[in-house]
């Protein structure tokens, strides 16, 4: 995704329907169309936010994070500071070119660490997110799609619903770990509403984008909700606050920059 999405607020799953006979299988390239569409609505110039980070456990127990969360260059460029709780305050994660290049920057110990490729599939912070699920590339880049349904009703709680086109994603060879990955857009502004990602052995985990806004006449959810289907956890987090108007400091997005005091 583009824009780094984020929350905390708790919702049940959300329930999806069909409506009508509905699911078909259409060429290729109605599919690319989709994740055109998709790149479009979530793909925005710059942003400055503050996020809340949730880890839950399987037995109840939380670990809750606060960091500052920049992006530039239409999502190429971005950088996570945090600064809460004090033992991790002013570790880094800088990703570059789309995510391809990943840096993790610990300054308790002063040690940056480096992320390949093959190695981004790893646990970010003890979450139930990947450095890669968190990498901002071009959903066009890194799969081929087929549209599975055209129109389907996803509800969250209360809400009265909203049509969703349900789309299977296959990585290309330059893509994600993942084997498959199931995302559901709407249908009437394009933006991700649900993605479930599977490996060699099923369905793994799947994430949830939820509390839509927008600000500065930008759309976009501020909860996203990662469930490990298979261990019983999630990872949720917050958007505290969040701004477009202002571009960061170019500066912020280098590797030099990673050891130096964040200010604001």
């Amino acid at each position: 995704m583009k824009q780094l999405f984020s929350g905390q607020m708790m919702v049940s799953l959300c329930v999806i329907v069909m409506i009508g006979s509905t699911t078909v299988v259409h060429a290729d390239e109605a599919g690319q169309d989709w994740l055109r569409k998709i790149d479009a609505a979530e793909t925005v110039p710059f942003s400055i936010s503050t996020m809340t980070q949730t880890i839950t456990t399987s037995t109840g127990s939380e670990r809750r994070f606060t960091f500052k969360s920049f992006s530039a260059d239409s999502g190429d460029v971005s950088l996570m500071a945090y600064t809460d709780p004090q033992r991790i305050a002013g570790d880094k994660i800088l990703m570059r070119d789309g995510g391809d290049r990943i840096w993790y920057y610990m300054k308790r110990r002063d040690v940056t660490k480096y992320f390949a490729r093959h190695t981004q599939n790893q646990s970010m912070m003890g979450s139930d997110f990947s450095y890669e699920d968190l990498a901002q590339g071009d959903l066009e880049e890194d799969y081929n799609a087929t549209v599975i349904a055209e129109k389907m009703e996803m509800s969250f709680d209360d809400d009265s619903g909203e049509p969703v086109v349900k789309l299977e994603l296959i990585p290309t060879e330059t893509g994600p770990s993942y084997a498959k990955v199931i995302l559901y857009a709407s249908i009437s502004d394009h933006i991700s509403r649900m993605i479930e990602y599977y490996d060699e052995d099923g369905h793994e985990k799947t994430l949830y984008l939820l509390d839509i806004k927008t600000v500065d006449g930008v759309k976009s959810a501020h909860t996203m909700r990662m469930d490990n289907v298979r261990e019983g956890s999630s990872t949720s987090m917050t958007v505290i606050d969040i701004s477009y108007k202002n571009e960061p400091d170019p500066n912020l997005f280098t590797k030099a920059a990673l050891s130096r005091t964040l200010t604001d």
